[in-house]
């Protein structure tokens, strides 16, 4: 039995069961196969030659689609006539397939494994050994959207969902991002400072609809000398997690989680909640000790938040009775204070009323934890 007298790291999963691993394949120069010639065929070659990849269609003249004629006139693909077969697999990347029978795919598939060589072929999952997702493109912003075959349409519908969401000038403040990391490395350490950095990069770009110019790019770097000159400081901020319905959470609430390094919680939040969190976040279980009325129990959750705090740590303690009304908040600003300690109460939504969601809509201004 685990001593609950201190915080304990949370055993349970920190991230929800995947249907599949979204992965991202560098084939840049990488010699790609496809077998057929189909318009099906032709997106998924196209995709490929955009990757960089050296692409290598196998098919017969007289089965080639205008699309996969246009490709190759354009020397984006290699035509070989001739079907696929078991010799083309060798030393190849990766190799798609369109199949016309089950029979067909299920050697294409035999012929690939063999080969060592990973193999898709189209619109017939059973015979994948990876999947193609419905993709935004902002490279090198790439973002793939993958339902598990159940329902291509959805994807397709979420993609242009996301598409609205996400300016094009994104694909110029990512390459900005890329010139820069080198120099960030160099000038700040790992932690809250080279986090800081990014996060103040992520605000500029999202606040500007229009391609980096020179100017900001002068601007993060007088952001970067900023930060490290700056002394180490952490923050601590209460949040409240709510009746346990993850959508409930505020937007405030969410972007706390996202920029935490700590989370310490209660057992009454719920693991939705808790899958909203920065995956890198150490999550630690405040026990019912800690929320007792003795004196030095609660003096000693407030040393170890206090210590982490002052060392660096942004760290947020999340319960579900912290809303706008709630005593057990008051106290607890109140208590931080008394010890020379500025926190900020982000309050969550209550059980009991509707009142208390419209209060916790009226956040609190700012506060930020300077030790």
């Amino acid at each position: 039995m685990r001593n609950r007298s201190s915080p304990q790291s949370e055993p349970t999963a920190r991230i929800e069961p995947l249907a599949k691993l979204p992965l991202f394949w560098d084939l840049q120069g990488k010699r790609a196969l496809v077998g057929g010639g189909s318009d099906a065929a032709a997106w998924k070659a196209e995709l490929l030659s955009a990757c960089g990849a050296e692409v290598e269609v196998y098919a017969e003249a007289g089965t080639l689609g205008q699309v996969m004629t246009d490709l190759a006139r354009a020397n984006k693909v290699t035509i070989f006539d001739q079907p696929w077969h078991i010799g083309m697999f060798a030393g190849a990347a990766m190799a798609i397939g369109d199949c016309a029978t089950d029979d067909e795919a299920r050697a294409f598939g035999c012929a690939a494994r063999a080969a060592g060589v990973p193999f898709n072929v189209i619109d017939n999952p059973a015979y994948c050994q990876f999947q193609f997702g419905s993709i935004v493109n902002r490279s090198p912003v790439i973002l793939s959207i993958s339902t598990d075959g159940a329902a291509p349409i959805l994807a397709q519908a979420i993609r242009r969902r996301v598409e609205t969401l996400l300016p094009p000038a994104l694909k110029g403040w990512a390459a900005l991002a890329q010139t820069l990391r080198p120099t960030v490395n160099t000038r700040l350490t790992p932690g809250p400072k080279r986090r800081a950095f990014w996060e103040r990069f992520v605000d500029r770009s999202f606040s500007s609809m229009k391609e980096p110019t020179e100017t900001d790019r002068q601007s993060l770097v007088a952001d970067m000398d900023q930060l490290y000159h700056m002394p180490l400081s952490g923050s601590i901020t209460l949040v409240g997690a709510g009746p346990g319905d993850a959508e409930m959470l505020t937007l405030k609430a969410v972007r706390s989680l996202q920029a935490a390094d700590v989370i310490l919680f209660d057992d009454s939040v719920s693991p939705e909640v808790l899958e909203l969190a920065r995956r890198e976040a150490k999550r630690m279980l405040v026990s019912a000790a800690f929320e007792g009325a003795d004196r030095g129990t609660a003096s000693t959750l407030h040393d170890v938040i206090i210590g982490m705090a002052r060392g660096g740590k942004r760290v947020v303690l999340l319960r579900s009775e912290y809303t706008a009304t709630s005593e057990q908040a008051a106290m607890e600003v109140s208590a931080l204070a008394r010890r020379g300690v500025t926190s900020e109460l982000i309050p969550g939504v209550s059980k009991a009323s509707d009142r208390d969601f419209g209060a916790s809509l009226k956040l609190p201004g700012t506060e930020v934890l300077r030790l």
